[in-house]
């Protein structure tokens, strides 16, 4: 798995010292010191303002005064240089956050060696924040040095107690980041769960689409939170800026199943999902409030995981149709996102297969919640009136799926233009319509594989052996959806997919 060596600076949202925060890096903690009037979100960063950006920023070489430290070590794994007498970094002017040169006597009060009441600029490592193309204004010379003696707050840099400044220096790496937030808050214990949603917004000054993004309507399924909060942060700092339209973010949707790691808090929330005059449990609750959200929005990215080994897929939604079931009019605009989400496969048919699912469980013997039980997210935002898909980015525990969940938002932002990128390839090349649904109807029922969502199936290739013998084959050649191996009598035992006609993008 790839790695990026990392720097965590960890400031206090509330207090008295708001300048005093702590520096980490792997398994090493000491106290730091950031902008006097303590963190700004970069977009609003501003030249002066004695504030230290949050974001996550590149950290690509680093100086030293090789006068005042004539043993400074030449061997470290982070590439140091040595500070010149006629270094100047511009904080104003054409060449604005830049090292310039200022040859002569030109400019001395100005220069990087100088005559300080402190040794604060003996090793400093500047923070590649908006250095890449300046934007004249948003904030300058913004370094790693080290920090006064009585740790006040600096200008906007982080500053290192000067005594741990060579150690700092020896646990750097090439390819760096420092990643600069405030410290997690107190959480509320996992029995008080009603707590509020929340949710981050940005509006571009164009008009455009208006995009949701959810994470964690299932609390045992963390990738789309991360890859939220990532996307969140880049925003925040400009990598990802909104032009057009708005993107609301939903990183947790389910805090109490979230807080417990468990896939529900009372019920599955993707399932049933309407407004209920009288909310009988937690995800009724949250539900009256995301159905509210839905609603407000036109195109809805939800991203999940599951259980098991699998490549990562999209849901889609029905064709057009007029039909009791689904209706539906944005089944090409739907298929545009789904084909360039990034993934190579895409799945359709749910609501009807698993409405049959239901009629089989009550011919069965099993009760079922509702008849709108196959209702989640995507299915109530093409009732309200827009289009979404479903982004299951891999099990639960892939460190992938965190990457294929922020690559996913990344593409959909700029599919809907809310970015200005180009447009996303189309990655979709397997387009799967799920036709039926086997139910586990007794003890001793089980899957005949160890498949995986996706797998492909042959045609009288044995796919279920039931408690009493018989072997169900697959009618036709197809593909195996959501295996569960551990099914309980009533329980979907798989979906049985087939090779769809449908053309995605064009």
């Amino acid at each position: 798995m790839t790695r990026i060596p990392r720097i965590h600076v960890r400031a206090p949202r509330y207090g008295e010292a708001p300048h005093l925060a702590t520096l980490t890096i792997g398994d090493w903690t000491i106290p730091c010191t950031i902008g006097s009037e303590a963190l700004v979100q970069a977009s609003l960063k501003r030249e002066g303002d004695k504030r230290t950006p949050i974001g996550v920023f590149p950290l690509r070489y680093g100086l030293f005064d090789q006068t005042t430290l004539p043993d400074f070590p030449r061997d470290l794994a982070f590439p140091f240089v040595p500070l010149s007498d006629d270094m100047v970094w511009e904080e104003e002017g054409p060449d604005y956050n830049r090292l310039v040169f200022s040859p002569n006597d030109e400019r001395m009060n100005e220069r990087l060696v100088r005559h300080r009441s402190e040794r604060l600029f003996d090793v400093i490592v500047p923070i590649g924040f908006n250095d890449s193309i300046p934007e004249f204004g948003r904030g300058s010379a913004i370094f790693i040095h080290a920090a006064r003696s009585d740790m006040s707050g600096t200008a906007g840099c982080v500053g290192v107690p000067r005594e741990k400044m060579l150690d700092f220096a020896r646990r750097l790496e090439p390819g760096m980041v420092i990643d600069i937030d405030f410290a997690e808050t107190t959480a509320l214990p996992a029995s008080d769960p009603e707590g509020p949603l929340e949710t981050v917004r940005f509006i571009g000054i164009q008009p455009g689409p208006k995009l949701l993004v959810t994470g964690a309507v299932h609390g045992n399924e963390p990738c789309g939170t991360q890859a939220i909060l990532r996307a969140i942060s880049d925003c925040r700092t400009g990598k990802l800026a909104i032009r057009r339209g708005e993107v609301t973010f939903l990183p947790v949707a389910n805090l109490k199943a979230y807080r417990q790691r468990t896939r529900e808090g009372d019920r599955n929330l993707n399932r049933d999902l309407r407004e209920k005059t009288i909310p009988e449990d937690y995800e009724d609750r949250i539900g009256n409030r995301l159905c509210a959200l839905l609603r407000e929005n036109e195109v809805l990215l939800d991203i999940h995981s599951f259980r098991g080994a699998g490549e990562p897929f999209v849901f889609a939604g029905p064709l057009n149709n007029s039909g009791p079931v689904e209706p539906f009019r944005f089944a090409e605009a739907e298929g545009e996102l789904a084909a360039r989400l990034g993934t190579t496969v895409v799945i359709h048919g749910w609501l009807e297969v698993y409405g049959r699912f239901l009629k089989e469980r009550i011919r069965l013997g099993y009760s079922n919640r509702a008849s709108s039980e196959g209702v989640g997210t995507t299915e109530y935002m093409r009732f309200s009136g827009g289009y979404g898909v479903t982004l299951e980015c891999g099990s639960h525990d892939d460190p992938k799926a965190v990457e294929v969940g922020y690559s996913a938002i990344v593409n959909a932002l700029a599919h809907l233009g809310l970015v200005d990128a180009p447009v996303p390839k189309v990655t979709a090349s397997t387009v799967i319509q799920i036709v039926d649904v086997l139910i586990c109807e007794a003890e001793g029922d089980r899957l005949e594989g160890n498949w995986r969502t996706g797998d492909a199936i042959a045609e009288g290739q044995a796919l279920v052996r039931r408690g009493a013998g018989e072997v169900l084959t697959a009618p036709r050649d197809g593909f195996i959806i959501f295996p569960n191996a551990s099914a309980k009598p009533g329980d979907g035992l798989c979906y049985f997919g087939v090779a769809s006609s449908r053309v995605l993008a064009s």
